[in-house]
């Protein structure tokens, strides 16, 4: 009986002492788990921040490449507009001269698919 009055006089504090115990078992374990955690939540985070970076600098610069690309487009265009409409247009030139001239339009994409240098092309094989 006396071993029983002893349990019971000391039940509470056997119990808090089996408390502490575990929380000094188990603390350092879940807090290194909630660091770990914290780390891939902060590392997918960078991640994504990145891909965002990286995508915004990939539109910039196929925008920026389109619009040189129009700025090009539309010099050629006016050129051949300045040059149609320059005095002695109308007169005959030599077809090899003539010919060089067209070879070096259809070769710009602004004329790729013009009827005259659809017309250029050779046949398929």
């Amino acid at each position: 009986m006396i071993l029983a009055d002893l349990a019971r006089r000391f039940a509470a504090w056997i119990a808090l002492a089996g408390l502490i115990l575990l929380i000094a078992l188990a603390g350092p374990a879940t807090c290194h788990k909630l660091h770990r955690e914290q780390a891939r939540a902060r590392l997918g985070e960078e991640q994504a921040r990145a891909a965002s970076r990286s995508g915004e600098d990939a539109v910039a610069t196929v925008g920026a490449a389109a619009r040189r690309e129009q700025v090009s487009d539309q010099m050629t265009r006016d050129n051949e507009m300045e040059i149609h409409h320059a005095k002695g247009a109308e007169m005959p030139i030599d077809p090899a001269v003539r010919d060089a001239g067209l070879g070096g339009l259809c070769r710009r994409p602004a004329y790729r698919d013009n009827e005259r240098c659809r017309l250029r092309r050779p046949a398929p094989h």
